[in-house]
């Protein structure tokens, strides 16, 4: 009997040291609520920039981000794109250049950012190249599937292979990155002209700076892809300005 009694106190004793604990509050570790990071949106997008379904221009646009958001970069895709979230919980992709948001991608240095904006200057000019003989010049046109632009969807085409978003049209691409001096003219600066008469630099035209005083475009003067002197000649005295994109 002695030894019955002395069982049942022990299991008492046990009972009452685990409601003890739970009335203390403390529960076993496999119980224990997991804590999720919150999410910030520590960059702010300096442009308007689409957020599209997958890193390439070809994805679907979900929405236009605007000027003033704050969007958390979830991760960099590549030289070209950012994969990040809104507020409004969409997550999608965006370009990474550097004119659209503050993102500083674990602050680079300039050697290293010219670097790389040198290598995709190589990649925009070596594109370029490999349209002529297959592209066709036709003013007001931008027929990617046939391979028919006019000078300024020429570029927007070719850009947007290496993600940059250039609009349509000489009106708006001389506005559109930041103004060079032709004295400091680098690969891949976009570079306009007036065609019309005198040069009263009324701006109708649009090539790509190839380097060497030398510059590609798509002109209806050879009807598809030239590459043209901008040190001498017709060009040069028609020249008018320059905006450098990469």
């Amino acid at each position: 009997m002695q030894l019955e009694l002395l069982k049942k106190k022990i299991v008492i004793v046990g009972m009452s040291a685990v409601i003890g604990f739970g009335a203390l509050g403390i529960a076993p570790a496999p119980f224990a609520s997991k804590v999720e990071a919150a999410v910030t949106y520590e960059t702010k997008v300096e442009i308007g920039v689409n957020l599209r379904t997958q890193p390439s221009t070809s994805g679907k646009v979900i929405r236009l981000i605007s000027k003033g958001e704050s969007i958390n970069v979830i991760s960099k895709v590549n030289s070209y794109w950012l994969k990040v979230s809104t507020k409004d919980n969409k997550t999608g992709y965006i370009s990474a250049n550097s004119k659209y948001t503050n993102y500083n991608g674990g602050s680079s240095s300039t050697g290293s950012s010219q670097a790389s904006s040198s290598s995709k200057a190589d990649r925009v000019i070596s594109l370029a190249q490999s349209y002529k003989g297959r592209v066709s010049y036709d003013f007001g046109t931008r027929n990617p599937s046939r391979l028919i632009f006019d000078c300024s969807s020429f570029t927007e085409f070719i850009f947007a292979k290496v993600g940059v978003d250039l609009k349509w049209g000489t009106r708006v691409q001389k506005s559109q990155g930041t103004a060079v001096s032709k004295s400091n003219l680098r690969k891949g600066d976009l570079v306009f002209f007036d065609t019309i008469g005198s040069n009263n630099r009324a701006i109708n035209h649009v090539g790509i700076y190839m380097g060497g005083g030398k510059f590609i475009h798509n002109t209806p003067s050879v009807d598809g892809i030239a590459i043209s002197s901008l040190s001498s000649g017709w060009w040069s005295s028609h020249y008018v300005s320059a905006r450098r994109v990469l």
